[in-house]
């Protein structure tokens, strides 16, 4: 890409060096905030090295992946196929875990993502197991190549039951997934036709779904031929006997797939705030193309960016309920007590956001519409909670006093500390006026002071 398009590689300069503004933003929008360490480490290694490992993690820690697979275990999803436990709050905190401890931040990010692109809810699934089964497959093609992620998507069980897959016969088509597939998963409203949602449903037909007895259905799924229909059929200005390989094909032959898809992502990784035009998306979408649909090509480019590192992107997105706790634990590291993540799963909850169970087919709508008054009230109890403690769960009280000292940090230059760590400079005069004013050089009002970065409307933007 030529240097002055705004997708050409971020370069640091004297005038505009890479600082730890810029490392900030990079783990906000590529994973859920960073450590002290963290920061410090990328600031001294430079963009390069930080991006890249982001996109090509080390593998699992041999510790962290035991205490992840036992978090599952403790779901009771994996011991029976069919039944729903009631309670999923233990599967978000294995999916939290993972998010708050783990080594590949950017990984999860895509994997939530990929859960509110393809929004599929434990409310329709009924079946914990297919849910978990949905999120591994998310985490295991989250970088790769979208169409291998749509076609696992098309066969996953989860979707199946969830978009009515195996109700789709060819003598009744049942239009469910096909319109999903061509207005949220692929093409966006207004690039394809009814005709065409209906040319997509007869050529998704062919599977099964299993029965113990006449009325009661398992969560078994079979592609018999003998039930897809291979009648000529027409999509997208294309006429054969198309099946689900050629539906799908012929979709992301579309240039408005790759569109669509570069501006989800565009939102998810830079800005909320307006929306791009299409010159500006069109790079991407020419990328994404060109490298048969590789998402960690184009993630990459955008985190490499001029326009990712400039102030069209700074603060251009509001934190979701799961990346402000998680994010405030990434950063604060406050003990890793039993009742921790259990508190966080339950304050997302209350904040207007369950894992698992998004509200609708077209997933959270984000945005300022995590900014409403409950919302916000949900989350200045979570910080409440999180620094004062919850003596009925175990929980202790946060002591920022412990965490400069494992930072080798003056007790005296905390309140810079804290600021630097979380809001750097995209904090008002009078927010780190009302900080040091509390501290006011005493040690146990520290948490006070701390309460107010954390709850200053700079923070809450991602």
């Amino acid at each position: 890409m030529k240097k002055n398009n705004p997708w050409s590689p971020c370069e640091p300069t004297s005038k505009d060096p890479w600082d730890l503004r810029k490392v900030a933003h990079l783990h906000r929008r590529a994973g859920f905030g960073a450590s002290w360490a963290e920061l410090q480490r990328d600031l001294a290694e430079g963009p390069a090295e930080s991006i890249e490992r982001l996109l090509h993690p080390l593998a699992e820690d041999e510790q962290f992946r035991r205490v992840a697979d036992a978090l599952k275990q403790a779901t009771g999803a994996l011991r029976d196929n069919y039944a729903a436990p009631r309670d999923s709050r233990p599967a978000r905190v294995w999916w939290l875990y993972r998010m708050a401890y783990g080594g590949d931040p950017l990984g999860e990010k895509l994997t939530l993502f990929w859960h509110n692109h393809f929004a599929t809810g434990l409310r329709g699934v009924y079946n914990l197991r297919l849910m978990l089964e949905q999120n591994e497959l998310f985490r295991q093609h989250a970088r790769g190549k979208f169409g291998e992620l749509l076609r696992a998507v098309e066969s996953d069980r989860a979707m199946l039951v969830w978009l009515d897959g195996g109700s789709n016969r060819k003598e009744q088509p049942n239009e469910n997934f096909a319109r999903e597939l061509l207005e949220l998963f692929t093409l966006g409203t207004g690039n394809y036709t009814e005709a065409d949602v209906r040319a997509a449903a007869r050529g998704l037909t062919g599977w099964q779904q299993g029965r113990d007895n006449i009325l009661n259905k398992t969560n078994e799924f079979s592609y018999q031929e003998e039930l897809a229909d291979t009648s000529t059929k027409t999509l997208l200005g294309q006429t054969g006997p198309w099946r689900r390989d050629d539906i799908l094909r012929i979709v992301l032959e579309q240039p408005a797939a790759a569109m669509h898809l570069c501006r989800r992502l565009y939102r998810w990784f830079v800005s909320e705030s307006a929306a791009p035009s299409d010159e500006f998306i069109a790079p991407l979408a020419a990328e994404l193309r060109a490298t048969n649909y590789s998402i960690e090509h184009v993630v990459g480019i955008m985190l490499r960016s001029r326009h990712f590192f400039s102030p069209n992107a700074y603060r251009q997105r509001v934190k979701s309920p799961v990346e402000f706790c998680v994010g405030a634990i990434r950063q604060l590291e406050p003990p890793r007590t039993p009742n921790l993540l259990t508190l966080v799963a339950m304050s997302c909850e209350r904040q207007g956001q369950i894992l698992f169970d998004p509200p609708s087919v077209k997933g959270w709508e984000g945005g300022r519409a995590w900014l409403n008054s409950n919302g916000m009230l949900m989350r200045l109890n979570w910080i409440a909670e999180l620094l004062g403690g919850n003596s009925k769960a175990a929980l202790p009280a946060y002591d920022p006093e412990k965490w400069a000292k494992e930072h080798a940090l003056e007790l005296s230059k905390a309140i810079e500390s804290f600021c630097e760590l979380l809001l750097q400079d995209d904090v008002s005069a009078a927010t780190i006026s009302q900080a040091r004013e509390l501290a006011n050089g005493a040690k146990e009002k520290l948490p006070q002071a701390l309460q107010v970065l954390l709850q200053a409307p700079e923070y809450q933007l991602a």
